[in-house]
């Protein structure tokens, strides 16, 4: 098993290697999501990670295909990847809060207010700030999958109580999101 993760990294730092700045090749990548075989998306996933902000186009691009696959690996990339930092993968993020699939609206919301996941060098757009609490208020607490609305619902009720402590310190993370 080390043996095929080492081979897999291997590949993965080729990749980013022989791509040289070809978006082609990080669409392709991309289209590697879909693949149920781990030595073909495995790779993918790796390169996209350790690539660098050149990918983030190829990313923003996969948050729209159809593919369930694609769209929610694009996501943990650009979550693991640290590119949740960079604007326009904010903005692209942001419609995926309305994703039919909860388990993709889920990593969304983890995605957008993880501090920890952002590589501030793989990010050179600003990111807009967002109000966690007003997208909890309009968006979250009413989500139509209840074990999600459910831990939207915690966090929003943290998030209300520190509003209402006067002096209270933000809180950095919350177990609902790891």
């Amino acid at each position: 098993m080390k043996a095929a993760a080492r081979e897999m990294w291997r590949q993965a730092t080729q990749m980013v290697v022989d791509a040289a700045g070809d978006e082609r090749i990080y669409a392709q990548w991309v289209a590697c999501l879909a693949s149920h075989d781990v030595r073909v998306q495995v790779p993918a996933i790796w390169a996209l990670q350790h690539a660098g902000a050149v990918v983030i186009p190829a990313l923003v691009e996969g948050l729209c295909n159809r593919q369930t696959r694609i769209r929610r690996n694009c996501v943990d990339v650009i979550d693991h990847g640290g590119y949740g930092g960079d604007g326009r993968c904010v903005i692209a993020l942001l419609p995926l809060l309305h994703d039919p699939v909860p388990h993709i609206r889920r990593a969304v919301w983890h995605t957008l207010f993880c501090e920890r996941c952002v590589v501030p060098v793989h990010c050179e757009v600003v990111v807009p700030v967002l109000d966690e609490y007003t997208l909890l208020s309009t968006i979250g607490i009413h989500d139509s999958n209840a074990k999600l609305q459910s831990q939207l619902l915690q966090r929003w009720r943290v998030l209300d109580a520190q509003r209402s402590t006067p002096n209270s310190s933000p809180a950095v993370t919350s177990p609902i999101w790891r």
